[in-house]
């Protein structure tokens, strides 16, 4: 689902959208998962945030795919993608059915936020169905119990998506995401992401991170792995970023200067600098 054409975004945003493949959707575990995919050869498939959809991915899509075949997908309850219980191995089998079901080989996976808690999980996994794991501006989960009610952000954010309307819960979620001065256009691109959020979707997502624990996976992951940090982040508070590092001594951090939360729009070209190489690793055998 894409942010409504009536409302106000600018000719280069909704001209540079419509340059995205067609969705598309496929059959996992009896549920449908929407995903773009454009290019041919080595398969990149990047996972969104809470605050996104394959269409978070759009400079990637355009600017890689020339070079690899660049997937992105619409985690459950985003884009056309079947609403799901907030549950961390739900969310992950339907991330391992998926890329069973398009047979990636020699896969890169990077996971961003929201992205990089499923990402990891399945990475942990005995048998991995990826060979390279790239988390980007995540955090190892609240770990709170399932009693634990709504945190009032969520109450808030779901408030302004159903009574503000799709443009200002994407206009107000972008603004509080991306390291400012941040360039206008960046910003009308996550705003124009951000408001493609169904509100269940959002909530079921936001609460799955509100259970989600990943500190026991962490060090269970043997792949090549780098975690990519937003110098300004202000999503990702810095005891989390810390944490994180702390529980992953075996992989590459690495620090993008100047971006917050959305560095894949904020600076595509160094966030896409950071990426090739890594496209390009030699992969030890299994």
């Amino acid at each position: 689902m894409s942010p409504d054409a009536t409302l106000s975004w600018s000719p280069s945003v909704t001209d540079l959208m419509q340059q995205l493949p067609e969705r598309r959707c496929i059959d996992v575990n009896g549920l449908p998962i929407s995903y773009r995919d454009k290019g041919t050869g080595q398969p990149i498939l990047f996972l969104h945030g809470l605050l996104g959809s394959a269409d978070s991915w759009v400079l990637q899509m355009l600017g890689l795919s020339a070079k690899a075949r660049v997937i992105a997908w619409d985690a459950p309850g985003y884009g056309q993608s079947a609403d799901m219980e907030p549950d961390l191995e739900m969310f992950a089998e339907q991330l391992r059915g998926f890329i069973k079901a398009l047979a990636l080989p020699s896969l890169t996976l990077v996971g961003h936020s929201m992205g990089g808690t499923l990402a990891a999980r399945i990475a942990a996994d005995p048998v991995p169905l990826l060979d390279r794991l790239v988390i980007s501006c995540s955090h190892a989960g609240y770990g709170e119990p399932a009693d634990t009610p709504p945190s009032e952000k969520l109450v808030e954010r779901i408030h302004i998506l159903k009574q503000q309307g799709a443009e200002a819960y994407g206009r107000s979620r972008a603004t509080h995401m991306v390291a400012h001065p941040v360039d206008p256009f960046a910003l009308e691109l996550a705003a124009y992401v951000a408001a493609g959020t169904r509100a269940d979707g959002l909530y079921s997502a936001t609460r799955m991170l509100q259970f989600a624990d990943l500190r026991p996976f962490y060090k269970q992951i043997r792949l090549p792995t780098w975690i990519l940090f937003g110098g300004a982040d202000p999503v990702v508070r810095s005891d989390l970023s810390a944490e994180l590092k702390s529980l992953t001594p075996q992989a590459t951090h690495i620090t993008l200067p100047n971006v917050g939360h959305a560095p894949y729009l904020e600076d595509a070209e160094g966030y896409e600098a950071v990426l090739a190489p890594i496209l390009e690793t030699s992969l030890p055998s299994r």
